[in-house]
């Protein structure tokens, strides 16, 4: 189930936009739950009790704090969930632009551009491409491919790891494992014949190993770093293009 929020202190807006996202989910059978909130506040409370929001539509003049200042408070979090900005103000477009938003809404929303930024935040969000993984004879189990961060190989089984801690036993090789990986995602580089890692969650690489979001290190082996350096700028020159703000 995708998970949306929408967050604006306009009772009326946030009512319309609530309703448009049920009929957009109903058209486009998106199975979904929407969750309105009038300010930030309400949100964060309700984020901090279970943080299982993937979508956003946020206000961005609201009063208290106001949605740029939410927004940059769950990026300063490591929180990934897509934000398409609604505002009645388009001045705010670079500063949304280096918070990653996924688009802007101006006031009042056309229907058109509201149903083209909850498609693209469909297809970010864990509702995309998933991979069955083997975890003990005759049982499978569907692991989004976004929420992957990284895996391990341990004798003739993966551990695989994903981005809230959770660790995986696969009853399939790394090989195996990367073979479903690469049909489904270009985020995937092995930068040691033991392990393969999901670019989008490197923190850092130094000349020995890459630091993972939430502390691991993995080792690069000889002659490798160069090719994981590459694959890691042209991940991202891939998603800078994507995250461009589209017109609205």
């Amino acid at each position: 189930m995708l998970h949306i929020a929408i967050c604006d202190d306009d009772k009326i807006l946030l009512d319309n936009l609530t309703k448009e996202v049920e009929l957009w989910a109903q058209e486009e059978h998106v199975v979904c739950s929407v969750e309105p909130f009038a300010t930030a506040d309400a949100f964060l409370f309700a984020w901090e009790d279970k943080k299982d929001i993937e979508v956003l539509l946020l206000d961005i003049e609201m009063p208290g704090m106001d949605g740029m200042e939410l927004a940059k408070w769950l990026r300063r979090k490591g929180e990934r969930l897509s934000i398409i900005f609604v505002t009645g103000n388009p001045e705010f477009a670079p500063e949304g632009y280096e918070l990653e938003a996924l688009s802007y809404l101006v006031k009042p929303v056309k229907r058109e551009k509201l149903r083209g930024a909850l498609n693209r935040a469909e297809k970010q969000s864990g509702q995309g491409a998933a991979i069955l993984a083997a975890v003990s004879a005759g049982e499978v189990e569907k692991v989004y491919v976004s929420d992957i961060c990284l895996l391990e190989s341990r004798d003739h089984e993966t551990v695989l790891i994903k981005r809230d801690g959770r660790s995986i036993f696969c009853k399939e090789t790394l090989r195996q494992m990367e073979q479903k990986l690469d049909e489904n995602s270009e985020a995937f580089f092995k930068p040691h014949r033991s392990y393969l890692i999901n670019l989008g969650y490197v923190e850092r690489i130094s000349k020995r190993d890459v630091r993972m979001e939430g502390g691991a290190l993995i080792p690069i082996a000889r002659g490798k770093r160069e090719e994981l350096n590459q694959a890691y700028m042209r991940y991202f020159r891939k998603q800078f293009r994507q995250h461009i703000p589209h017109a609205w």
